[in-house]
């Protein structure tokens, strides 16, 4: 998965210990052919905390935070 992030030019996403059941629940959804709703929806969640941690990092210590998206 993070591979195809990295290729795409995104950082790679972490599933935090608290996130691996949820994970794995959506991955068997959609090997079932439940859907990818959840598992898309948990990668964007992830992404988003990725993107935003590195934007801090990039940012500098008491930097102005960018503005909340949705």
């Amino acid at each position: 998965m993070n591979l195809i992030l990295i290729r795409g030019g995104y950082p790679p996403v972490a599933i935090r210990p608290e996130d691996r059941m949820d994970y794995i629940r959506s991955l068997q959804r959609a090997q079932a052919s439940e859907g990818t709703q959840d598992f898309d929806q948990l990668m964007h969640l992830r992404l988003d905390a990725a993107l935003t941690e590195y934007l801090e990092i990039l940012q500098g210590p008491g930097a102005k935070k960018p503005p909340e998206l949705g």
